[in-house]
């Protein structure tokens, strides 16, 4: 009887947790068009959360740059700046928007210069989903 109970309890767990996870989609990935002498870009894109249930961007990883980073642009005292953060939220049924002067991934130290019309692989991670394979586009904006 126990083990009758116990495995109830498991199915019913386990169809309330399927239902209650994030469901993030990434939309529209790009990368910033440079010049060939630039040093930096930055990844952009807009994540979408169709779950029930809060995630998180908490990093990239990529081959195109030596670092990448989570950034938020903010104005400080009419000073706009790049700062970096940790992690960004994505809360159930939204959508985050990666754009220039807000939110993006910032690419430090190209390898390589950047192509218009090239694609780029990036592995994005989620504290809750994990990783998700990206392929974005080099374009100007």
């Amino acid at each position: 009887m126990k083990k009758l109970v116990l495995f109830f309890v498991v199915v019913a767990f386990s169809v309330v947790y399927a239902y209650t996870q994030p469901e993030i989609h990434i939309k529209d990935p790009w990368v910033r068009a440079v010049p060939p002498s630039a040093k930096n870009s930055a990844l952009f894109m807009t994540i979408v959360n169709d779950g029930d249930e809060d995630d998180a961007l908490i990093g990239v990883k990529g081959d195109v740059s030596k670092m990448i980073q989570l950034h938020r642009t903010v104005n400080e005292n009419g000073v706009m700046k790049m700062v970096h953060v940790d992690k960004i939220e994505i809360h159930a049924h939204t959508k985050v928007e990666l754009k220039p002067g807000g939110y993006h991934v910032m690419l430090m130290g190209l390898k390589k210069p950047l192509k218009e019309g090239e694609k780029v692989k990036f592995t994005l991670i989620f504290e809750k989903s994990g990783k998700k394979e990206i392929e974005a586009v080099v374009k100007k904006q």
